[in-house]
């Protein structure tokens, strides 16, 4: 029975072989994918500069920049079409306006029959989650909300992204929680000059200051707070620690948007407070959710590699510069005991990090107690697949889990209450 077994195992080995590096080639066609409708958008984009159409502009060199995240130029136009859009009305020809449309309708249509055509790849090759991926990509090309030129819905596409990475139910965008996070926001720009405002400050609202309401205040107390428009602020959000658990919660149903921009040069791209309600949970658990959710997900890929500064900090005095912190979350909050984590990158080297955990949190004033994190002292290497092994007892229990991410260029957004 022992020789079997061994023969069973050996067997075994050239098909795991087989799946792994069937996994690393989805991971190459996902890639080159991205890179194909980030080139057909600079394409788009560039007729929108050249036909005036500077708030179609804006959502195409954003979505260029989702792909090519440290492309200089990308980031000067789209500051040029920001400002443009912010002071010029478009006006473009019948022809040029059609031009665009069709030539948006004809990207969403090739990349939507080229995700399919990757996701039936996957599915021959066992690869059952990442079949699943592409699917929900070419679904997406597919919905008409794909060409939404709303920076809250982008900001709750990009969300979704990576909720449906992590096994997750999308969210919708809420008016009535969006409603109180624009009084939030409206409310922070008109005093953001006074020292009640100021870091945690943020979260709230004072009665004798202009712009007050109930549903700003509200809003203020269940709400992550960034400093950019609403789709670099929504990745800001989940390249932190304490903000992105909220965002990744099996049970969240909606989510509430509000974006203020300052006056004057403080005005310019993304210059302004953008207010994201996470309070949308519904009563009723998810049975079919994962409970437990790590992040970044599993065989995700183009990762950011530094973490986005927040406020409270979890990170050590001094340390300005860190990785993106690794978070896997308890939802059902179970006793976690005993927290362990081993990062490796490039050729096996171990990852050095802080450590947050039920037992040792990161801070004493400011725990999450569901969740073991692991935050890597400098940025991860651009471009390197990485190894997670998370070991703990929890509830009593030997608990092991062990997954890969994949780091790209981009670094992190910004500051975030």
């Amino acid at each position: 029975m022992k020789k079997l077994g061994v023969a069973v195992a050996l067997a075994l080995t050239p098909l795991v072989l087989f799946a792994e590096d069937a996994a690393v080639e989805f991971g190459k066609r996902l890639k080159k994918l991205e890179q194909e409708e980030g080139l057909g958008r600079v394409a788009l984009a560039k007729h929108c500069e050249t036909t005036k159409m500077w708030k179609e502009a804006v959502e195409e060199w954003s979505r260029v920049l989702e792909v090519f995240p440290e492309n200089k130029e990308g980031t000067e136009h789209l500051t040029k079409a920001q400002e443009r859009a912010d002071l010029v009305a478009s006006r473009p020809t019948d022809a040029d306006a059609a031009k665009y449309t069709q030539g948006l309708a004809a990207l969403r249509k090739s990349m939507g029959k080229k995700y399919r055509d990757l996701a039936a790849w996957a599915k021959s090759k066992g690869l059952e989650g990442e079949a699943e991926d592409a699917e929900a990509m070419a679904d997406e090309f597919d919905s008409v909300k794909k060409v939404s030129n709303d920076p809250k819905q982008r900001a709750i596409d990009a969300l979704n992204r990576v909720r449906r990475k992590c096994r997750l139910k999308p969210v919708v965008l809420s008016e009535k929680l969006s409603d109180g996070a624009q009084k939030h926001a409206d409310y922070l720009v008109k005093n953001d000059a006074h020292p009640s405002t100021k870091g945690l400050g943020a979260h709230n609202e004072d009665p004798s200051l202009p712009g007050y309401t109930e549903e700003g205040a509200k809003a203020g107390h269940q709400s992550d707070i960034g400093m950019a428009q609403p789709p670099q602020a929504m990745s800001g959000m989940l390249g932190t620690f304490y903000h992105r658990i909220p965002l990744l919660h099996p049970d969240l149903k909606e989510v509430g948007i509000g974006f203020a921009k300052f006056s004057g040069e403080r005005g310019g791209w993304g210059g302004g407070r953008c207010v994201i309600d996470y309070s949308g949970v519904s009563d009723v658990k998810d049975e079919k959710a994962p409970r437990i959710v790590a992040y970044p997900a599993e065989g995700q890929t183009n990762v950011q590699r530094a973490f986005d500064n927040e406020n409270p900090d979890p990170l050590p005095r001094g340390d300005e510069e860190a990785g993106i912190a690794i978070t896997l979350t308890f939802f059902d909050e179970p006793e976690v005991k005993d927290a362990a984590v081993e990062v490796t990158g490039k050729g096996g080297v171990s990852v050095d990090g802080y450590l947050s955990s039920q037992e040792k949190p990161a801070r004493s004033d400011f725990t999450n107690e569901h969740s073991i994190t692991f935050i890597p002292s400098d940025p991860l290497d651009a471009n390197v697949k990485h190894h997670v092994k998370v070991t703990a007892m929890v509830n009593g229990e030997a608990y092991v889990k062990e997954w890969d991410f994949t780091t790209g260029q981009k670094m992190a957004e910004g500051r975030n209450w």
